[in-house]
């Protein structure tokens, strides 16, 4: 007597899940853990194709409204984030187009940042820049002698490191103030400013090309070690 075993093995199609509800309809790509992830492509009453992550679009990728304005750039958790260009579809006449950065789905302007650090010398260590948007106009730059300063009779530590010249490439101030505010640091502060300001920070042998874009006020410290 002799016997037959069947293995049976039923396969099912494992669903992607979408997590934009825009973009929920259907979906060809990578998927991970039912959701998609990777690289694919979602219709519904929009369009994405790119890269997702979770469900969401996440990375580089294409989105596509229902009304034809289309985002080409970065995307984080389902939000456009980062550099990119937005083309808004006209009926008639020439598309209007908005190339920048966008934070948590707001467009924040054509740079990264309201500020760029172009170029430093080599002893300069770092160069940080905070910034506050008002109607001050003022750029303090605080330089800190990380490595300590030249000795005086006293016995004390004077600052070795202090805007000696500013070259302005690109807008101007009305004056400059400075002041020695620590033992190991100098404050300088340009007044009045008017933006964009692109300029070399000139201090004994080492130099720093900035440029500030956004009105307001920035306070810049810079860490010389040698």
């Amino acid at each position: 007597r002799s016997s037959a075993s069947c293995f049976c093995f039923s396969v099912y199609a494992q669903e992607c899940v979408v997590e934009k509800e825009s973009l929920k309809g259907t979906y060809a790509g990578d998927c991970k853990k039912g959701k998609a992830s990777g690289k694919g492509k979602a219709v519904g009453a929009d369009t994405y194709e790119g890269e997702f992550k979770s469900g969401l679009p996440d990375g580089q990728g294409v989105y596509t409204w229902g009304n034809g304005t289309v985002y080409s750039g970065r995307y984080t958790k389902g939000l456009r984030d980062g550099k990119g260009i937005m083309t808004f579809k006209k009926v008639s006449g020439q598309d209007s187009v908005v190339e920048g950065y966008w934070k948590k789905d707001v467009y924040i302007g054509k740079n990264e940042r309201p500020w760029l650090v172009y170029s430093k010398t080599g002893s300069i260590r770092d160069v940080e820049v905070d910034y506050t948007p008002d109607q001050v106009r003022r750029i303090k730059i605080i330089i800190t002698n990380t490595s300590g300063g030249a000795s005086t009779s006293s016995g004390f530590s004077v600052p070795r490191y202090t805007v000696d010249n500013v070259q302005v490439l690109k807008g101007n101030y009305e004056r400059m103030t400075s002041l020695e505010s620590h033992l190991k640091s100098t404050e300088t502060s340009l007044m009045d400013v008017v933006f964009p300001l692109r300029v070399k920070l000139n201090m004994t042998r080492e130099e720093v090309e900035i440029e500030f874009f956004e009105p307001g006020s920035y306070t810049v410290n810079i860490s010389i070690n040698q």
